[in-house]
């Protein structure tokens, strides 16, 4: 079937161009195909190549250009609004050439626990044999074949693509992480979200948002949308009341449910039990109340667990059957990730901000019998502020802090260390400062005892560590496993056969 731009979006201006049926949209100037529109996005770290890529993709044969400035170019027009539309462009385009039934789509948003909740929200779904596709942090893809994934929160077009394909593929539902600056910038716009979810908020991104209130309110955008039935909302969060008066005001009036470990909710947990196999739980809702045995390490996680719940019990399925699967469940891999080594414990885990790396160690203090262990780094070309605060949130939970790298990227690795040492009083506490994160992983290894637990903190699922701008592969989970393996085979080897 042919499909024309006014056919999509009729507007008042007129061209030959708008009445040609054309073959797709494209962002990418290098990969356009003859007869596509082409959408030229302004970019703040190349603003003056965007007249360069526009007449790139004319002479490669795009039908048109649709700018958010005006480029004075035959075939082009100004949209500023374009980010905000295209991803309903792209999913019209889509249905029309192919119709599919669309996933009904679960959405989660936080500084923490978005990959940890969408991807359990996928696993419940799963064990209901339903089938489920994922798309955040740790790749996209139908449960449980995930490819990897570019951004949190891809860009609309390739977005509304992916759910294209996985509704071709009879995915029935798609659990999305909702990025602050997906949400800001239109990338989920065309996405008849139904259930929205809302984790946590600490401080992060403030060198794109500026300021805390400015970044909770890019949150706050999940619970606007027109097509939103149940908005789930964290009331133990300080910004919970910030979300639940998005929703209030959401003209589609979703049913608001809260849930919490520590105060009255519709979903409350209490007589927690914690241990190095995970925990125990008391939950107590409208309906009844139950026992909950979780394998997921963390305080966070039972939180997660719960967001989890909910909104695969709003979805339409049994609260009691979807508890009974919860012992099954695995998690988000490079969130709290355990390698098992004798009588010690080492979890891998992303945490990258203050806060997150805060849980983590308070989480597993309830567990640790001898020494708790922090391995961290702070990323390059990223807020600077927070680098301090990485260093003394890890003297503050940890016995053991260890200073290395995460990914410099661009950055003089030199500066990132000194401001993570910038004013800190390093007196009475027990600190190393090991640059090369394989030689820092391989230390604790070496150095750990039984009863101590090792956190390696800020990389989690990554599989690279990005150098002056260059991936290399590095896996924090492999090279945990590959400094254990040669431990053993050191010990082995230092006794041989009589």
């Amino acid at each position: 079937m042919s499909i024309t731009f006014q056919d999509l979006c009729p507007i008042d201006q007129t061209a030959a161009w708008m009445d040609q049926p054309f073959n797709g949209f494209s962002l990418d100037s290098r990969k356009i195909a003859s007869g596509q529109i082409f959408i030229a996005l302004h970019s703040f770290s190349q603003p003056e190549k965007m007249l360069q890529f526009a007449q790139s993709a004319l002479a490669r044969g795009a039908l048109a250009v649709i700018s958010e400035v005006d480029l004075a170019l035959q075939n082009s027009i100004v949209m500023p609004d374009v980010r905000q539309l295209m991803g309903q462009w792209q999913k019209r385009y889509l249905q029309a050439i192919d119709p599919v039934h669309a996933a009904r789509i679960l959405a989660v948003t936080g500084t923490n626990g978005k990959t940890t909740i969408s991807r359990l929200v996928a696993e419940l779904l799963l064990l209901q044999h339903q089938k489920c596709a994922v798309m955040g942090t740790t790749g996209n893809g139908i449960l449980p074949n995930l490819e990897a994934s570019s951004h949190t929160t891809l860009d609309a077009l390739h977005l509304q693509t992916a759910l294209h394909e996985y509704a071709q593929q009879a995915a029935g539902f798609a659990a999305i992480e909702a990025s602050s600056h997906g949400l800001e910038q239109g990338r989920l716009k065309g996405c008849e979200i139904e259930i929205a979810a809302y984790s946590n908020l600490s401080r992060d991104h403030l060198d794109y948002h500026g300021t805390l209130r400015a970044y909770a309110e890019a949150k706050s955008e999940l619970f606007k949308f027109p097509t939103l039935k149940v908005a789930i909302i964290n009331i133990d969060d300080a910004h919970a009341d910030l979300m639940i008066a998005a929703a209030k005001a959401n003209p589609a009036q979703p049913k608001i449910f809260s849930y919490s470990t520590i105060q009255t909710a519709d979903y409350q947990v209490s007589d927690i039990q914690y241990s190095l196999a995970g925990a125990h739980f008391n939950l107590s809702t409208a309906s009844g109340e139950w026992r909950v045995q979780s394998p997921l390490l963390g305080h966070f996680n039972i939180e997660n667990l719960l967001a989890s719940l909910i909104s695969v019990e709003q979805a339409g399925f049994d609260l009691a059957a979807l508890i009974s699967t919860v012992p099954q469940l695995q998690g988000a891999p490079g969130r709290m990730q355990v390698i098992r080594d004798a009588e010690r414990l080492f979890v891998v885990d992303y945490a990258h901000t203050p806060d997150a790396l805060t849980q983590v160690l308070k989480t597993l203090k309830r567990h640790v019998s001898h020494q708790l262990w922090a391995v961290f780094g702070c990323g390059g070309d990223r807020d600077r502020g927070k680098r301090p605060l990485m260093t003394k949130t890890a003297l503050q939970g940890a016995d053991v802090a260890v200073l290395t790298s995460d990914n410099p990227r661009t950055e003089d690795p030199a500066q990132i260390f000194a401001d993570m040492k910038a004013d800190i009083n390093f007196s009475g506490h027990s600190v190393h400062e090991i640059h090369d994160r394989r030689e820092a992983i391989k230390f604790v290894v070496q150095q750990a005892q039984a009863g101590d637990i090792v956190v390696i903190a800020g990389k989690g699922h990554e599989n690279y560590q990005e150098i002056d701008g260059v991936r290399h592969w590095f896996d924090d989970v492999v090279e945990v496993q590959s400094a254990i393996n040669a431990q053993h085979h050191s010990t082995d080897s230092a006794y041989p056969a009589q």
